[in-house]
């Protein structure tokens, strides 16, 4: 029968009782074409593998910052402000106005500090926020109140980056302008309306960067040129000459509602970092430590101003103006230290502007990287905010309203409706969750751990006892949480100063710009 056997077909191979290992290794011929690697996964969307670790290619890593980093960040957010208005401010509010100082840059830290906390729940309720990173503030909003509010604190959010910017401008733009009035000893005059492109110029190429953290260096020559403006600025100080008595002016008695009133939005007006607060956070490596970073720079640059004050009001007294360059001698580290400040409101309007910028690129759906739409997009911005600068009298003719009116919500009535109302729902998501897991079973997590262990001594002690009494006090101000308590004092705080600030700018708004700007004043005369 051999002859009828066909020639070409293989004989099935014998299974061999070789050990695996001696076997022949054998490659499986399947290959998956690179967008289709993960498609054997189950229930995940493609949209949604950049998000998992284990999918994530190491030269992917997103770039991070640092403490320290984040520190002169916040520093150079500040700017130059807080040293050459706040003298002014405290001669004129007396020993009351240190107290007030210290008290709006307390609710600036706590509020902070509540704002960094709503972005930490909000990652736990809703990992998907991440994937709006670029809106952070307003994606806040939209998970606790809906897309309503987040528009709002979108405008809010815009209009103060894109004010803030104005004075900046018109600040660096009159330091340039003194110098040559100066230097020249009143013979040449290069008016600001012309250095105002010039600042806007140098300001441009800097804003075609992206987030703070492709910002490192220049946040690092900020700070460096931030030092040497204070040294400068205390030794011109020093050495210039007394007018009248030590302190002279400086009264203990109580200033004026509307004195006040101005001062807060003054001090909001200065101190404000929560609009780029939430994307330095975003940046961070090690996101709970935005507080602390805030808690530094703020205390950094509140002591140096509050020393560089205590300086001006012991030279000057009540003679100080309300601008302290105005009151300091004409030297060569004065034109220096004009130069360097110009400079530094520079840096300083880049690094506000980062969050304003981010959020158009968003509803562009531009890339992060650095393209064309990006560069004619800052840069018309920033031609409207130069454009505006030049009808601006004086820099501190918007402070008021800034600070008052658009400051204020975003700072002391914002993150505290937030707290709330994001706190509420991670207790809804615990419980929900611990129903999901146990059963049935109910729970109160409502209670921490510490009154488990506290109703043992509740019930050994007697009723009236003192010790029973401060425990119950203590488990009162547990189950009340005492955040939660100031939050609410903070918020009753904000209504009534953001709304007592924008009714009387609304009837000082004209006594601010009773004088034209020179701009303006050329252009009607031609």
């Amino acid at each position: 029968m051999f002859f009828f056997r066909r020639s070409n077909v293989k004989r099935a191979q014998r299974p061999s009782r070789a050990p695996s290992f001696a076997l022949p290794k054998r490659r499986t011929s399947v290959l998956l074409a690179p967008s289709n690697q993960h498609d054997q996964l189950p229930f995940l969307r493609r949209s949604r593998f950049s998000a998992l670790p284990h999918f994530r290619a190491h030269e992917d890593e997103p770039e991070s910052l640092s403490l320290f980093i984040a520190i002169l960040y916040v520093v150079d957010l500040f700017g130059i402000f807080p040293f050459l208005t706040l003298p002014a401010l405290l001669v004129r509010l007396g020993y009351f106005g240190v107290l007030l100082v210290l008290s709006i840059i307390f609710l600036q830290i706590y509020t902070s500090f509540l704002l960094s906390q709503c972005w930490t729940m909000a990652e736990y309720l809703d990992p998907s926020i991440l994937q709006k990173r670029n809106y952070p503030y307003a994606a806040l909003a939209e998970l606790a109140y809906g897309p309503c509010v987040s528009l709002l604190v979108s405008v809010l959010l815009d209009l103060s980056i894109f004010a803030l910017a104005v004075p900046s401008i018109v600040m660096a733009a009159e330091n340039l302008e003194a110098v040559v009035l100066r230097m020249s000893a009143g013979l040449y005059n290069f008016s600001y309306c012309y250095w105002a492109i010039i600042v806007g110029l140098v300001i441009c190429p800097l804003m075609w960067l992206g987030s703070p953290k492709h910002m490192r260096g220049l946040a690092i020559t900020a700070v460096c040129v931030m030092i040497v403006i204070v040294g400068l600025l205390w030794y011109c100080l020093l050495d210039a000459p007394a007018i009248g008595t030590p302190f002279q002016g400086v009264s203990l008695e109580l200033p004026g509602f509307l004195t006040i009133l101005s001062s807060y939005s003054i001090l909001a007006f200065q101190f404000d970092i929560h609009p780029v607060l939430l994307t330095l956070q975003i940046d961070m490596k090690r996101k709970s430590q935005v507080s602390w970073a805030a808690l530094s720079g703020i205390a950094i640059t509140c002591s140096v101003a509050i020393v560089g004050a205590g300086i001006a009001a012991y030279k000057f007294g009540s003679m100080i103006s309300s601008n302290l360059l105005l009151s300091l001698p004409t030297s060569v580290p004065f034109f220096v230290m004009l130069i360097l400040m110009s400079l530094q409101l520079c840096f300083s309007v880049t690094v506000a502007s980062s969050a304003m910028f981010m959020q158009i690129e968003n509803f562009f759906k531009l890339p992060e990287t650095l393209c064309c739409k990006r560069i004619l997009i800052r840069s018309c911005v920033l031609a409207l905010e130069v454009l505006v600068a030049e009808f601006v009298p004086s820099f501190d003719a918007l402070m008021n309203v800034i600070g008052g009116t658009i400051t204020g919500p975003l700072v002391f009535i914002l993150p505290p409706l937030l707290y709330r109302r994001i706190r509420r729902m991670e207790r809804v998501h615990q419980r929900i969750a611990a129903e999901a897991s146990y059963g049935s079973l109910p729970l109160d997590l409502n209670y921490a751990p510490v009154e488990l262990e506290m109703e043992p001594l509740l019930v050994a002690k007697k009723p009236h006892s003192s010790p029973g009494c401060w425990l119950r006090v203590a488990r009162l101000l547990n189950r009340l949480e005492c955040d939660i308590s100031c939050t609410m004092a903070v918020l009753i705080f904000g209504v009534l100063a953001t709304f007592l600030s924008t009714y009387l700018n609304l009837f000082t708004l004209t006594d601010l710009f009773k004088n034209n700007s020179p701009c303006l004043s050329n252009l009607t005369a031609h």
